[in-house]
């Protein structure tokens, strides 16, 4: 079992990283915090009280003075994480330079931007009612005059109620961001939506009174009859198939037979491809 050593020492008192709501106690802590959320970080991180905190309770005097000389100087948060990650052993060279160049990449982002990176970063990673909470937050403070943003965050808010099957609340966002800049892949998301929640009769009144919608929703049935197709062609889609005309037809015996032999032929599969490469 692999041994950890500590740079310094093991603090009694965390320190509190306000912007990610997180205690560390050791600089390897805070290391792996600053490396897991980078998209996060701003000038905030750049505090005395974590200079002071590093040198009274972890010991590591050096480290605080180098990070003191850095203080009250705008715009050095990529040298002030890069010279807390040199400090210590727990991450790869490389993976210092991933966090450094994350935070380089962020300077010159206006704070809605940065809100906004934060918020896509929390959708992508599969945190959605947060991201929701981030999104709205940044609508309810970005200007009026803002479209293009406000639209971007809007169609991300559509996209997680789409995850989330709230297809009438993804609909409303599409509509909002289509609405803010005309862009023509907001509107067939926006049809998209209302062609999963409503009814197929309520949409295709829908449609009729909404000519304008006419071209986007053929061109959209023809891509759900793809998937559709698509679906239906795949083997397991087949032995669903079969197997629910086997229940239907009450059949049990030879029902069971072949729900035995579909799941032997899926943990088959499902083995050599584990072993492929």
């Amino acid at each position: 079992m692999p041994i950890l050593t500590t740079t310094g020492v093991r603090a009694r008192n965390p320190y509190h990283l306000k912007e990610l709501d997180w205690n560390v106690y050791s600089l390897e802590e805070l290391c792996y915090a600053v490396y897991k959320s980078a998209q996060f970080l701003s000038e905030d991180l750049v505090d005395p009280a974590l200079v002071k905190w590093l040198s009274e309770e972890c010991g590591l005097n050096e480290l605080s003075r180098s990070l003191s000389a850095l203080l009250g100087v705008k715009g050095v948060l990529p040298e002030f994480v890069q010279t807390l990650l040199r400090a210590s052993d727990y991450l790869s060279e490389e993976l210092k330079k991933q966090t450094v160049a994350i935070l380089r990449a962020g300077e010159g982002l206006e704070l809605f931007e940065q809100r906004e990176a934060k918020a896509d970063y929390l959708m992508d990673s599969g945190h959605f009612y947060q991201a929701l909470s981030e999104y709205d937050a940044i609508l309810e403070s970005l200007p009026a005059e803002e479209r293009n943003m406000r639209a971007r965050v809007e169609h991300s808010r559509g996209v997680i109620y789409t995850e989330l099957f709230r297809f009438a609340y993804a609909a409303d966002c599409f509509d909002r961001a289509y609405r803010l800049t005309g862009s023509r892949k907001f509107y067939r998301d926006y049809l998209a939506a209302i062609r999963l929640y409503l009814p197929d009769a309520d949409y295709v009144s829908f449609i009729a009174r909404h000519p304008e919608a006419y071209d986007a929703s053929l061109a959209l049935e023809k891509r759900m009859e793809e998937v559709r197709d698509y679906a239906e062609s795949t083997i397991g889609s087949r032995q669903i198939a079969r197997l629910k005309n086997l229940k239907k037809d009450g059949d049990s015996q030879e029902f069971a037979e072949e729900l035995a032999a579909t799941l032997k032929e899926l943990r088959s599969n499902y083995r050599a491809n584990m072993t492929v490469g």
